[in-house]
């Protein structure tokens, strides 16, 4: 896909001769897809190894942003199915998390919590001793999706825009340990702000300046 082809160029500049490893396992934990035009399908697989659905989404190989032109918009790989029969029409959507699968894997690790699927992947890129999960959005945080959660601890990234709803939200997640990080919050530029910046904005940001250090200090 167009984004894994932004990754790879991102971390062979970080990892050099290492990227291939990391982009492996990337590939092999997170099991992205890709379609024939170069989306990116990032599948939803549950606790159970179900997989829920995939979205379908298209990125700028150059910089990794996501393409919004007209035209050009997320799919959804159970809709897709329904187009062609595969899935009845009253078939219904239970989502997850992006990443749920992983819990089993490694359950010891502190979870991280992110908005965006890409957030999660280059998350895990940088700092692989995490479980990086995403909600899918910033209203995506339901009790159901997040209850499997239970006795975890958790360290949220909201994006930019999105501190104080993810601080309120944190509190009710009283069955498990729960942290929101405030480096968006203190380390974005006013263009930033503007920009709507997330965790991989960051991150990329950081990486092209050798800056991670900044958020290292925030991975506790």
């Amino acid at each position: 896909s167009n984004f894994f082809r932004f990754l790879s160029i991102l971390l062979g500049n970080y990892y050099g001769s290492k990227s291939q490893e990391v982009l492996n396992r990337l590939l092999d934990e997170y099991r992205l897809g890709a379609t024939r035009d170069g989306a990116v399908i990032f599948w939803q697989i549950d606790k159970n190894g179900k997989v829920r659905t995939g979205k379908v989404m298209q990125y700028n190989p150059e910089d990794g942003h996501r393409i919004k032109e007209q035209g050009v918009a997320i799919n959804w790989i159970h809709n897709i199915l329904k187009k062609q029969n595969v899935l009845p029409e009253e078939w219904l959507l239970s989502q997850c998390l992006f990443g749920e699968h992983l819990l089993s894997l490694y359950p010891d690790k502190v979870v991280v919590l992110v908005e965006s699927e890409k957030s999660a992947i280059i998350g895990s890129a940088i700092f692989p001793n995490y479980v990086w999960l995403a909600t899918g959005g910033k209203s995506q945080m339901s009790m159901d999706k997040l209850s499997v959660l239970v006795g975890r601890t958790v360290l949220l990234f909201p994006d930019v825009d999105g501190y104080q709803e993810w601080t309120e939200r944190a509190k009710a997640m009283t069955f498990c340990k729960t942290k929101v990080s405030d480096l968006i919050e203190t380390e974005a530029t006013p263009q930033q702000r503007k920009d709507k910046i997330d965790i991989a904005d960051l991150l990329i940001y950081q990486i092209n300046r050798d800056s991670l250090a900044r958020t290292d200090t925030h991975m506790a």
